[in-house]
């Protein structure tokens, strides 16, 4: 008796998940959104490993009003954040966090609620902004380090630029793979859930309500602004989650925000650049060429 194959390219699983998700946007519409919110902005809600710590590296607690945040810290001196983006985490940066302690900072990461070893409540970007802003408050009850600059990554350039201006005073930007344009970018990551087209098509809707009132005034180019004249931004031209062509289109407008455009290092990698280390220490006034970068990390 020959047993019976699927058709080429047919998935079994794929299609129980689109029928389902059919059924599902029919009987309980409400129960679907908040399914896929949870997808979202919970990226470790199917579990996460505990993240191995660097030499030199220590763990550091910072209870919010809406959760632990996990954080990261080494190095003493004047302080660095680093703020990661949607999906991210904390650990994007420990290579570059390592070689400024070298020379002579303190810098510190986080994982944003709902990623990393953070609680898990979703890390919506108006979440994402309340955190930075605890987190801020943390750092700065310290007065003997003061906060020099904040790194951000991808969407966290966004959390930086919609920050409380009296908690990032004299405190300069430095994105890397800034997100001009969340509408995009968020409707990207939506399509990548592999859904049913009318849970998507539903979800996109009910989105596109939610960003003319909450998210259109927290889009990166109208809130960086009033940092036009001290941004650095990295971006690398094969990046495909956020095009280059913004970068350049903002500091077109703003020609005193300095741009680097990097060559195939897309979205992510280009964070442990050759080209973001060299650049990151001379926005921190840091000239001494010792120091060599290494993008891997040694663990305890």
């Amino acid at each position: 008796m020959e047993k019976a194959t699927s058709a080429p390219g047919f998935s079994l699983q794929s299609f129980l998940t689109k029928k389902t998700g059919t059924l599902i946007n029919r009987v309980l519409p409400s129960w679907s959104n908040s399914q896929i919110d949870g997808r979202l902005f919970v990226p470790n809600a199917h579990g996460t490993r505990k993240t191995r710590l660097p030499r030199g590296f220590e763990l550091l607690t910072i209870r919010t009003d809406d959760g632990n945040v996990q954080a990261y810290q080494t190095g003493k001196g004047p302080t660095v954040l680093f703020v990661h983006g949607w999906g991210g985490s904390a650990q994007q940066f420990f290579p570059l966090m390592r070689g400024l302690a070298q020379c002579g900072f303190k810098a510190i990461a986080y994982d944003q609620l709902g990623h990393g070893m953070s609680d898990r409540k979703p890390g919506t970007l108006p979440q994402m902004i309340a955190t930075l802003n605890q987190v801020l408050s943390h750092i700065r009850r310290n007065p003997n380090e003061g906060l020099t600059s904040l790194v951000g990554h991808s969407t966290g350039c966004i959390v930086i630029a919609n920050a409380r201006p009296t908690l990032v005073k004299e405190a300069s930007p430095f994105l890397i793979s800034p997100v001009f344009n969340y509408k995009l970018y968020f409707l990207k990551k939506l399509v990548k859930l592999d859904l049913h087209a009318d849970l998507v098509k539903q979800y996109a809707h009910r989105f596109g309500k939610e960003y003319r009132s909450k998210y259109l005034k927290l889009e990166l180019a109208r809130n960086l602004e009033r940092y036009g004249d001290v941004s650095v931004i990295i971006h690398d031209e094969s990046d495909c989650d956020s095009a280059v062509a913004d970068s350049v289109k903002f500091c077109n407008r703003f020609p005193l925000t300095k741009l680097l455009v990097t060559r195939n290092f897309d979205h992510e990698r280009v964070i442990n650049c050759e080209t973001v280390w060299q650049e990151l220490k001379s926005h921190l006034n840091y000239d001494d060429t010792s120091i060599h970068f290494i993008a891997e990390v040694i663990y305890q």
